[in-house]
């Protein structure tokens, strides 16, 4: 495991020093997010490549086939979560597709609290739509919404 992620965090790293080369070609104010997210992209990537490289392999009686299986089953939940969040922001709207998507990946991924699980989407929901239609004036699908609206 600690191979693929050091594969995984040269990939990343090769990935967001691109973003760095190709984002000094934007003007000043535009290129102040995607350097910001690039940078932080290098760093995790460095942290990742460390932490790989210095995990000694302590404990062999584990089946890395049996962990890497339950991993790719949790990947492909999340990737198909995503797949039906985009698809459901035009029709749905924002609101309503990120708040059914952030109550559904939480479930499958453990948490069963459902008051934590309510209120944690809530107020994600409810903040990062604040601050994108709010604060930074960025229209955010409305979807059905909008007829109600």
């Amino acid at each position: 495991m600690a191979k693929v992620n050091r594969i995984v965090a040269i990939v990343f790293l090769m990935i967001s020093l691109g973003f760095v080369y190709l984002g000094r070609k934007l003007s000043e104010g535009a290129k102040t997010y995607p350097m910001v997210l690039a940078g932080m992209l290098i760093v995790l990537s460095i942290m990742l490549f460390i932490d790989a490289s210095s995990k000694v392999k302590t404990d062999t009686s584990k089946n890395p086939l049996l962990i890497l299986k339950k991993e790719s089953k949790y990947f492909l939940i999340l990737i198909l979560g995503y797949v039906l969040f985009i698809l459901g922001l035009q029709t749905v709207g924002f609101i309503m597709s990120t708040l059914v998507f952030l109550l559904a990946i939480q479930y499958l991924l453990g948490y069963k609290d459902i008051m934590k699980l309510v209120i944690n989407s809530v107020l994600f929901t409810l903040v990062i739509y604040l601050a994108f239609s709010k604060v930074l004036n960025v229209p955010l699908p409305d979807g059905i919404l909008s007829a109600i609206l």
